[in-house]
């Protein structure tokens, strides 16, 4: 009895392995297939790493420049005036030292404005003999003649 139990126990696990067989090699192959476009996806994002660090360098390489040629434009900028590490930022930096250089220009010209000194000599006027007696006042005048 026991080696019927045996047998039919046999028997039964050898149709599972059968059975499994196909489902094993359909799913290895399948297993496959993952790993193939695994391996294609690791690649293609090397490739995307790659190629964005080459545009964020090129990208850093244009801020530069862009940098070089506002500071070269004016001689209002200079290095340590004009700063970002992006082009906004750097047109920010331009547009604040552009207002305070609007600031100090109509500061100054206001200050130029009271320090004016008018051109050529003083208009000429008699002399000033509101506080002379008359005595004084007639021998000046007899002194001009």
């Amino acid at each position: 009895m026991k080696e019927e139990v045996n047998a039919q126990v046999s028997e039964s696990e050898q149709k599972g392995v059968t059975a499994a067989v196909p489902v094993i090699t359909e799913e290895s192959g399948k297993l496959g297939e993952l790993e193939s476009a695994l391996g294609e996806s690791r690649k293609s994002l090397e490739e995307k790493t790659g190629e964005c660090d080459r545009l964020k360098s090129a990208l850093d390489d244009a801020v530069s420049a862009y940098r070089r040629l506002a500071v070269s434009t004016s001689p209002l900028y200079s290095d340590d005036i004009i700063s970002g590490r992006s082009i906004e930022e750097i047109d920010a930096s331009i547009k604040k030292v552009n207002g305070l250089v609007k600031k100090m220009r109509s500061s100054l010209e206001a200050e130029l404005k009271e320090l004016t000194v008018p051109a050529g000599a003083p208009e000429r006027s008699a002399p000033d003999t509101s506080g002379l007696s008359p005595r004084e006042k007639i021998k000046q005048g007899l002194e001009k003649k």
